[in-house]
């Protein structure tokens, strides 16, 4: 092949050379890219409410300390607007194991909405809750409330909370 008069011949021959090796490169590094697995958002979804779902029963029952922290990641976070914030699952353990102890202690969550990313690694519900506690004239009081919590999926595809926010309702708020 012959270069043009204004080109010499090894710049023309440098330059298809370099072309050829970025079509090639190019090729052989899309087809060993990465495939990242399609998630089917709706059903992780609904996964991820009966995952809290689960964890309400669990909870609500009250007798089973180690079943309820499964729910949690070893570095979850517990917020509420009364006390200081729980991290860890150690001391979520205590927590737990201490409200499970309390006579009169009794919490209950109704899910009422779940969305997850995209990704299909990260997700939230939110719904109403209710903590049942002793008084000190003996009694009990039921404290209303709303939750927020975030969920991430592990490894094992098992939805855990990460992040996990209660409030009360204000007295006057509508239901």
């Amino acid at each position: 092949m012959l270069a043009s008069s204004s080109r010499p011949l090894g710049i023309v021959v440098a330059i298809r050379s370099a072309a050829v090796l970025l079509s090639v490169s190019l090729a052989l590094t899309g087809g060993c890219a990465t495939h990242t697995p399609r998630v089917d958002v709706a059903s992780e979804t609904s996964r991820l409410l009966e995952r809290d779902r689960a964890w309400a029963a669990a909870a609500s029952a009250g007798k089973d300390v180690d079943g309820v922290l499964a729910f949690w990641t070893d570095d979850a976070r517990v917020v509420t607007a009364s006390d200081p914030t729980v991290v860890g699952k150690t001391a979520i353990h205590g927590m737990v194991e201490r409200g499970f102890a309390t006579p009169g202690f009794h919490v209950t969550w109704t899910p009422e909405y779940a969305a997850v990313s995209a990704s299909g690694d990260l997700g939230y519900t939110r719904g109403t809750n209710e903590f049942t506690l002793p008084t000190k004239s003996g009694g009990t009081t039921k404290l209303p409330g709303r939750y927020l919590t975030v969920w991430r999926r592990g490894a094992d595809g098992v939805w855990r909370c990460v992040e996990d926010y209660s409030t009360p309702t204000p007295p006057d708020a509508a239901k």
